[in-house]
């Protein structure tokens, strides 16, 4: 057990470590972005390795793990302008930028992965613990990634400069694709089976309702003025219908 968490810290600060010289080098917010969310695999690889869950449920873990690391790294190197990641560097001094990785690293590698500490030690069959799990993860991966894509092509039109999106996904939140990645790791937390896979899902809301959220609206705010304003009275903050 002690060899797994010494595993555990290599490769999240060497991760962080890539991350920050990777930064230091483009001076841009994109490479820790892409350096603190790719902590995300060899983390759960080794929780994975470690754990005494069957084969079964370790396969799911990687397989959902997978398939959102290979979406999302779509959207951090062919899409990166369209994200608001894209838009920090004109809000963050460059010191801010080469310590973002470590933060990025950290929090994705311990806050983010934990359920995979117990959800690897799950043994048994899968249940239907695991199939609300997949569940939920289906239903923030179309959130998630549909409004990703939807916001990519409304980016190649040649007439949505200056626009703002607001059909489809965007029409019910100003943040679907926040909602999507929130609910992929409620999955996520869901696996743990039990109530301290929450950690994950809790930290991921935070950083959205206490940090991305408020620099995304401001800077929309300063660059839409009152269509922006409009906009906000119409849809939902995050949560479709909600909030």
């Amino acid at each position: 057990m002690e060899q797994q968490w010494i595993i555990m810290i290599i490769v999240i600060e060497a991760m962080a470590v890539a991350g920050v010289i990777a930064a230091l080098i483009t001076k841009d917010t994109k490479a820790p972005f892409i350096f603190g969310f790719n902590t995300l695999l060899p983390v759960t690889l080794v929780y994975c390795w470690y754990g005494d869950a069957d084969l079964a449920r370790k396969a799911l873990l990687l397989g959902m793990v997978i398939i959102y690391q290979l979406r999302m790294n779509v959207v951090l190197t062919l899409w990166y302008n369209n994200t608001a990641a894209a838009k920090l560097k004109e809000v963050m001094p460059l010191s801010a930028i080469y310590f973002l990785p470590i933060i990025l690293a950290n929090v994705f590698g311990w806050l983010y992965c934990l359920p995979f500490q117990w959800a690897a030690d799950r043994v048994g069959p899968l249940n239907w613990i695991d199939y609300s799990a997949v569940a939920v993860y289906l239903v923030g991966t179309i959130f998630h990634f549909g409004s990703d894509y939807q916001k990519h092509l409304f980016k190649q039109q040649p007439n949505s400069r200056g626009q703002i999106l607001d059909t489809g996904f965007w029409r019910y939140s100003r943040h679907p694709n926040y909602f999507g990645d929130f609910l992929i790791y409620v999955s996520f937390g869901l696996t743990a089976g039990n109530p301290w896979g929450v950690i994950a899902p809790l930290a991921n809301i935070a950083q959205y309702m206490a940090d991305a959220i408020p620099k995304s609206e401001k800077m929309a705010e300063e660059r839409y003025g009152e269509a922006w304003r409009n906009y906000k009275k119409k849809a939902k903050c995050l949560i479709p219908f909600v909030i």
